[in-house]
This record gives structure tokens, C-alpha cells and sequence, in this order.
């Protein structure tokens, strides 16, 4: 893959890819000067490990307040200013990190940067403008929770990661969300913005002397602090489970977790090469064969401590479960000749399609440097997939591919406990 140079060149991605540090922030740049679209990511490093039950989703509450007024862009100004240079905000709250970010143009760069850094440095958190994002996002929350849909993937990171800061909400919860006031928002600003927990990636028709004077001007005022990122602690493994939640739903959702490898662990390319094949593997046998789902798979969280999972919509849970835990048997004992070479230059050939924009890029570089501590190993994860054996796959799915813990939202009455604790 390649960029397109100031000169008009294309170069290797990788080749005028820099990381530097301006004032005690690191900041990695990829220059792509093939249109004028710029995507600017803040990392807000630690996620849920920086909470507590009472202050999740205090960070997304935060940053979206501070878009009702900053010091130098007080309320209605800071939308105004905002909306003419055509720039869209993200606000997107993960398991390790928050990220704080913009999508704009080259023309409007220096505009865009100043209003989007004046919100984190200097948010007026006027009390009535916390409530009104308090409310909007209480009411997210109550959807999700009413939603079938929503309501199983709550009720399996509760059941999967008890006890560990994955078990969290990011974007808080009904009880959280309503105890956080101006005052909490502002001590949690004071005290937790630093520059040690952050990373800037910014890809696009930028370059590094405009970045560093942005930098410069503006984050580099904030307090240093002292946070050291790293990756998580695994979870203790335990049996398989199943937590049960009874609703009048016309189809019934499955949704389970397994505990994968940390992103630096050896077999990380191999579990994440046999979830995939997984999940090609539940789809075909329950949906495709049989027609028992309009939805079947097995997704991959993509964190410091990898999660591979179920998912299955069914009105047949009691005939669905059987053939996935089939499946999941069968991956470890997969023949050792087959090859795997189709299947990966497929799977990578998709990756870097859904990777080809400035944004998605600039997230690649970020969880290269934070999870594989080189932004340098973000092109190399997908040549390390061309190594996996299907001897490797096995191994992988042998030895994680067990103790899952799922939720069940639907029909209590269709399926017994016995056929989840089975896996």
C-alpha cells in the first residue's frame, strides 16, 4: 500500500510515517497528500481502567459538553465557528482509550484544531448544558437496554468480564450517568487530562511543521501528569456460563465471550486468523446450510486483551447451539495439510479495504504503537497472518476457543443451562 507524497508521488505507507514528541505529547504522522482530507485522532489513553462504577462515561460526557462552549468559543459561538469549517467531531468512548478526534480539510486545519483543542484545554461546563448531554446520553443508554439486541451484548460483558475493567461501560450507565455534575466533570478535567495519557495520530494532507505548531500552541499547556500506558491484566479463566434474561421477542440473541491473547502474545496472528475462520465456519453451518439465522458469527475484539465470541439470532436456540458447539470441536481438530493461503490473502485484502481512509489509518497506527509498541508493526500484522499454519490455527483453537460465558435474551422456555455450559 502507498501514500501520495507533497511532490505528487506515491511512496510506501511507511516510508514518510514519522513519530515525535512535541512538549511531551507523542504524536505520529502519516502524510497523505492525495486529497485534502485530514483525520486527526486524540487518544485519551486507559479507558475503563481510568473508572470507577460511579464515573463511567464521565469522558464522553465531557467532551461533548465542551461542544456547547469553550473559553475562547463561548456557547453559541463555539458551534458556529465550529459548523463553518465543515469539520465532523468524534467522540468515540472504547475498553482502552477515549478518542477524541476530527475529520476536516487541509484549508481548514488550523481553524478546525483550534476550536476542537480550546474544548478539551478549556470547557466552560455550564451546569444546563451538562444536563441536556447528561439526557441525550441517559436516553442512548435506555435504548440500548430496551433493545433485544443491545441488551445481550450489555448483559454478556457483564457476565464475561466481572471484576475487570472490560465489565465497565465507557459511555455509562443509567446510574453513573445521573450523579455526574459540572463540578465532578471539572475535578475529573483537572486532574486526569494530561499529556502522559495522550497519543495524536493525524493522517492526511498535513504536514509535520503545521502539527507540531498546532501541538505546540495548544496541548502542550496542559499538566504532564504521570500515567504510564500498558497493556491490561488477562482475566482469570473460569468455567462457561450463561446468564438468562426472559423478553416477549419474536427471535431469541445469543451473544458469548472468550478470552483471547494479549496483542503481543506469539499466537495473537492465530487466534485472530481462527476467529475468523469461525466465523465463516457458525455462518455457514447455521444460516447458509440450514437457514436457522439471519445472523450467525464470530466476532473479534480488537483490545489489549484480545476477545473472540458467538453471536446467533434464532428462534431454534436448542438446534442452533448444538451445531456451533460442533463447530468450535471440529477447529481443534482441523486436518494439518489443508493451507491456508486462500483464506488469509482474502482476510487481508478485506482488512485493508476497510483500512484505506485517513481515519482508519490513523486508528491502525494507534493500536500498532499501543498494543505491538511500534506504529511500524502496524503493515507487519498482516504479513505475520501469511504464517499461520493450520497446525497454528488448531493449537489456537484448542486453547482458547473454551470457557465461554454467554447471555440469552429471549424465550427462557426454548433452551436449557446445560446446553451453553456445555462449551
Amino acid at each position: 500500500m502507498s501514500v501520495t507524497s507533497a511532490e505528487g508521488r506515491l511512496v510506501p505507507l511507511d516510508s514518510i510515517t514519522t513519530a515525535f514528541t512535541v512538549g511531551g505529547v507523542r504524536v505520529i504522522l502519516r502524510p497523505n497528500y492525495a486529497t485534502d482530507v485530514v483525520a486527526v485522532n486524540v487518544y485519551l489513553l486507559g479507558g475503563t481502567r481510568q473508572l470507577t462504577p460511579a464515573t463511567q462515561g464521565i469522558e464522553p460526557l465531557l467532551l461533548h459538553v465542551a461542544e456547547y462552549g469553550s473559553a475562547h468559543y463561548p456557547e453559541e459561538s463555539s458551534r458556529t465557528a465550529w459548523g463553518r469549517t465543515g469539520s465532523r467531531l468524534v467522540v468515540d468512548a472504547e475498553s482502552d482509550w477515549t478518542l477524541y478526534g476530527f475529520r476536516g480539510v487541509r484549508q481548514e486545519f488550523d481553524s478546525s484544531w483550534n476550536i476542537f483543542a480550546d474544548r478539551l484545554l478549556h470547557p466552560t461546563l455550564v451546569p444546563r448544558d451538562v444536563e441536556l448531554v447528561r439526557r441525550r446520553m441517559m436516553a442512548t443508554f435506555h435504548r440500548r437496554r430496551d433493545d433485544p439486541d443491545g441488551f445481550v451484548s450489555l448483559l454478556a460483558d457483564s457476565a464475561a468480564f466481572a471484576g475487570h475493567p472490560y465489565g465497565l461501560e465507557p459511555d455509562g450507565t443509567e446510574s453513573s450517568l445521573a450523579t455526574l455534575d459540572s463540578s465532578a466533570l471539572a475535578r475529573y478535567a483537572a486532574t486526569a487530562l494530561v499529556t502522559s495519557r495522550m497519543l495524536v495520530v493525524v493522517v492526511g494532507s498535513v504536514s509535520r511543521s503545521e502539527v507540531e505548531a498546532a501541538v505546540t500552541r495548544t496541548l502542550t499547556s496542559m499538566p504532564a501528569g504521570s500515567y504510564h500506558w500498558a497493556l491490561p491484566t488477562p482475566l482469570p479463566r473460569s468455567a462457561s456460563s450463561v446468564a438468562f434474561a426472559s423478553r416477549p421477542v419474536a427471535t431469541n440473541y445469543i451473544r458469548g465471550w472468550f478470552q483471547g491473547p494479549r496483542a503481543v502474545d506469539p499466537d495473537y496472528p492465530a487466534f485472530r486468523m481462527a476467529t475468523a475462520w469461525l466465523s465463516s465456519r457458525v455462518a455457514n453451518a447455521v444460516r447458509e446450510q440450514r437457514g436457522l439465522s439471519y445472523a450467525a458469527h464470530a466476532p473479534l475484539i480488537e483490545r489489549g486483551v484480545t476477545t473472540g465470541g458467538i453471536y446467533v439470532t434464532t428462534t431454534q436456540p436448542a438446534t442452533v447451539m448444538p451445531l456451533i458447539k460442533a463447530e468450535l470441536d471440529s477447529m481443534r481438530n482441523l486436518p494439518g495439510a489443508y493451507s491456508l493461503r486462500t483464506f488469509a490473502e482474502q482476510f487481508i485484502m478485506e482488512y485493508f479495504a476497510e483500512n484505506s481512509t485517513n481515519a482508519a489509518q490513523a486508528d491502525f497506527l494507534a493500536r500498532a504503537e499501543l498494543y505491538r509498541g511500534d506504529y511500524r508493526k502496524a503493515s507487519q500484522a498482516m504479513e505475520d497472518l501469511r504464517h499461520v499454519t493450520m497446525g497454528d490455527l488448531r493449537a489456537a483453537a484448542g486453547h482458547y476457543f473454551r470457557e465461554i460465558h454467554f447471555a440469552y435474551v429471549g424465550d427462557t422456555t426454548r433452551v436449557t443451562r446445560a446446553v451453553f455450559t456445555a462449551f
